[in-house]
């Protein structure tokens, strides 16, 4: 690949990116909508349950065709479902003990976190531009979460909530820089679809004991759209994005675009919630866009 179509994949990614995060706030605002008439890991199961089932008719050739290599990788496939649907099920029960301040705060670490992880597993290391990108980037949530104002950083407290945060930022980041190594070579969907059936085998026991100390929650119709939305969505659609731009750009040029979260959440929630732009929002995203264009602003290799 020559040095234009490379230039030209790695736009395409970073739109596809940039596409994932809009994608995955959607799904933050929907999971945050019916947040108190379902329960976190029973929703979280039913989501990957649905989206097994909209996947499996279509890709059964192509898991056909991979079994012998999924059946070499299996220990390999339990951990990415674990990393994954761990991640996503620590995050919902995180929200309920923790401020969206420091889950903000926290959340933010992911891409340095995988930075590190890359820089150990992969070698791939980050050039001093790139760091300064990230550490811009975080700068950006730090001035939106705290609104720039210092007595809101004075009454900051941390909770065991900010721990399970880390926890997910952490499993998170384990999926990103292990889903190419670990199954490389496998089309996208189905690199999807086997991810799924793993996160699925990892949560039915904790489904299962949610079962029996909660019950199960009233599917009303808005929750069974919830659970359509999340598994369609975020799931099949925006991390199936997620995993072809990974592998197309990396670890390390992918995380930083999770800053992009919070931006979009208060782009939707000034939209259609009527809620007001602030001086230290616009600062905010000034930082996170320049950290971004830092981390994959191409460099002489």
């Amino acid at each position: 690949m020559d040095l234009q179509d490379k230039t030209t994949n790695n736009m395409t990614s970073y739109l596809m990116l940039t596409g994932v995060m809009m994608l995955w706030s959607l799904g933050i605002i929907v999971a945050k909508g019916v947040y108190e008439s379902v329960n976190p890991i029973g929703f979280s199961f039913l989501r990957w349950v649905v989206a097994a089932f909209l996947l499996t008719p279509v890709l059964i050739p192509q898991l056909r065709s991979q079994w012998h290599f999924m059946q070499s990788r299996l220990w390999h496939l339990l951990l990415l479902g674990l990393f994954m649907a761990g991640g996503s099920t620590m995050l919902m029960f995180a929200v309920q003990h923790t401020t969206a301040t420091n889950a903000a705060l926290f959340s933010a670490s992911q891409p340095i976190v995988t930075v590190f992880m890359a820089w150990v597993f992969l070698r791939d290391k980050p050039s001093r531009i790139q760091i300064l990108g990230m550490l811009a980037a975080l700068g950006g949530i730090f001035a939106m979460a705290t609104r720039l104002d210092l007595e809101v950083l004075q009454s900051l407290t941390f909770n065991p909530g900010d721990l399970l945060v880390l926890l997910a930022v952490l499993f998170y980041s384990l999926y990103t820089i292990n889903l190419h190594r670990w199954l490389s070579g496998v089309r996208p969907f189905l690199m999807m679809l086997v991810t799924i059936y793993a996160g699925i085998l990892i949560l039915f026991p904790f489904y299962a004991w949610e079962l029996l100390a909660l019950g199960q929650f009233e599917m009303t119709p808005e929750v069974l759209w919830a659970i359509f939305f999340m598994a369609v969505i975020p799931t099949i659609v925006a991390t199936t994005m997620w995993n072809i731009s990974v592998g197309r750009v990396g670890a390390k040029q992918a995380s930083i675009f999770l800053n992009l979260l919070p931006l979009f959440g208060i782009g939707l929630a000034v939209s259609f919630l009527g809620e007001t732009l602030h001086n230290y929002h616009l600062v905010g995203a000034l930082l996170i866009c320049t950290g971004i264009t830092a981390v994959v602003w191409p460099t002489r290799e």
